[in-house]
């Protein structure tokens, strides 16, 4: 009866214990397991989410991979799926980049009024938008453009005469002009060709007094409306590419979470198959110590059921501890690549800023640009429609300003409105909104002040800005203003309130200039 001595009963009970406790570990680790993978699958379902809609190829990919996660199907049916994400986005179809000249047909109908060219336009403007065009280039535009604009003149029949009759046309420069610095207004131009725009500009604003033939004006105009749209198309093609990044980190990520999946669902049926081979032993060990007549044999046969559970067990310990150390190593490159993806992120939100600030902020002056006014001003209306508070507009404009750009260079000009723009941001109250309109020209809105204390508070800083002048080649370069200014009435609209500030604008520009006028 040595075999049921207390020592091992006390041997017996050490087993039991240890068996339980890693049984317990056991357990921890398979919880653990779940809740990782739990949060990999809510990761990966809010990343196919933040993906779909960027391109119509790949949506009902994400979705079914989406449907996956959520399902928890095998490893390998996801992974079948994530393999076809990869070479869908290998295989995405390549889009065709038309030409984009809707602004540029819209000055052509404006300045080409005949039934016949107009019809011409019409359809040369549908070809050009058609995805489908053989009109890629910006030079076979213009050809195009010419033959139905600058027809090929008709040879007199024979007899009358040899001559070829060329058609008058009679151009109004001015008003040309005029409608092409209103596009200009409405077009965001990028801070690189703003110096270049802001020549034209000033061109443009004088055209009879230009050195430079107009022929030449539009040439140059056209050059750099086609610099801005390289750029532009430059610009969406950095963007193209980033979200294609985006969309293979995402396949990775995906992989690496089907991995660790797979990973986790092996360690549970490793521990399901230890289990399932103890209790055989132990049920085996049952049925011999019931059929054993010999006490020897039977403490043998125990001995051999224990020897083989122990080396199950270390082998399953050691099975499971590499898958492990795997699964931590998946989740080491899982962390990396989410840090990775957070900086790109991060530094897509600073682009972004810069971009923006770029596209409301004036480069030269520092202060906010004519897409900044547009904005501000519908702020400022509505709060007048709400609470009923006064608003004033001021127009301000420099004195000969193309005189001082003629006479003292660009660079001159240059200081001249860097000058102005801080006096009248340095001397506004906080509340206050002054952006630069375009050219030498500044907006200015007052809320919450009528036009009687508007015209106290521009006068002061007109006064301001005449006593602000500084030396350019040991000569005086002046600096005076104009300004118009009005009050917003019950029945304005954006464009009634700006006109009739810019009226009075003219007015005070043609009895004297350095004044200030009220419509």
């Amino acid at each position: 009866m040595g075999f049921f001595s207390k020592q091992n009963e006390d041997l017996g009970e050490q087993w039991r214990k240890k068996y339980l406790n890693l049984f317990d570990e056991q357990n921890k680790i398979e919880h653990a397991h779940h809740e990782k993978e739990k949060l990999l699958r809510q990761f990966i379902i809010q990343l196919s989410i933040i993906g779909e809609g960027q391109n119509k190829h790949l949506d009902p990919i994400l979705q079914r991979v989406r449907n996956h996660v959520k399902n928890e199907l095998e490893p390998i049916t996801l992974k079948t799926e994530l393999k076809n994400f990869n070479e869908s986005i290998k295989n995405l179809p390549l889009k065709k980049k038309n030409l984009k000249a809707d602004l540029l047909f819209d000055f052509l109908f404006r300045q080409y009024t005949d039934s016949a060219q107009q019809t011409a336009l019409r359809e040369l403007q549908k070809l050009v938008n058609n995805e489908d065009t053989t009109i890629e280039q910006a030079s076979e535009l213009f050809i195009e453009i010419l033959k139905i604009t600058e027809p090929e003149p008709e040879v007199q029949p024979s007899g009358e005469s040899d001559e070829i009759v060329e058609p008058v046309v009679h151009i109004d420069v001015n008003v040309v002009s005029q409608q092409l610095l209103e596009y200009f207004s409405a077009l965001a131009i990028p801070a690189v060709f703003e110096p270049q725009a802001l020549l034209l500009k000033e061109t443009l604003l004088n055209p009879n007094q230009s050195k430079q033939p107009f022929e030449d004006v539009l040439r140059d105009l056209v050059q750099l409306l086609l610099k801005i749209k390289e750029y532009g198309e430059a610009e969406q093609q950095d963007i193209d590419q980033f979200l294609l990044h985006i969309a293979n980190q995402l396949a990775e990520l995906n992989i690496i979470v089907t991995e660790t999946n797979a990973a986790a669902n092996s360690s549970v049926k490793s521990r399901n198959k230890l289990d399932q081979a103890v209790f055989t032993q132990i049920r085996e060990l049952q049925v011999e110590a019931i059929k054993t007549t010999s006490l020897d044999l039977l403490k043998e046969n125990v001995n051999q059921c224990f020897k083989t559970i122990v080396s199950e067990i270390k082998t399953h310990h050691q099975q499971d501890k590499e898958r492990q150390q795997q699964f931590q190593d998946h989740m080491a490159e899982l962390v990396n690549k989410m840090i990775s993806l957070e900086v790109e992120t991060e530094n897509l939100k600073v682009e972004l800023k810069v971009i923006h600030t770029q596209a409301t902020q004036d480069t030269l002056t520092g202060l906010p640009n004519r897409n900044a006014y547009n904005q501000r001003v519908k702020d400022e209306i509505a709060r007048y429609k709400r609470y009923g508070t006064p608003l004033t507009m001021t127009i301000w404009d420099i004195d000969y300003f193309k005189k001082i750009n003629d006479t003292f260079g660009h660079k001159s000009g240059d200081k001249v409105l860097a000058l102005t723009a801080n006096q009248l941001q340095q001397s506004t109250r906080d509340t206050d909104f002054i952006a630069r309109f375009g050219g030498e020209e500044f907006v200015m809105l007052l809320p919450n002040t009528d036009v009687t204390l508007a015209r106290i508070l521009v006068e002061d800083l007109r006064q301001l800005v005449a006593s602000t002048g500084f030396n350019a080649n040991g000569k005086a370069v002046p600096i005076t203003v104009s300004c118009g200014l009005t009050q917003f009435l019950a029945d304005d609209t954006e464009d009634s309130f700006f006109e009739r500030a810019d009226k009075a604008l003219y007015e005070a520009k043609n009895t004297g200039r350095n004044r200030c006028c009220v419509s």
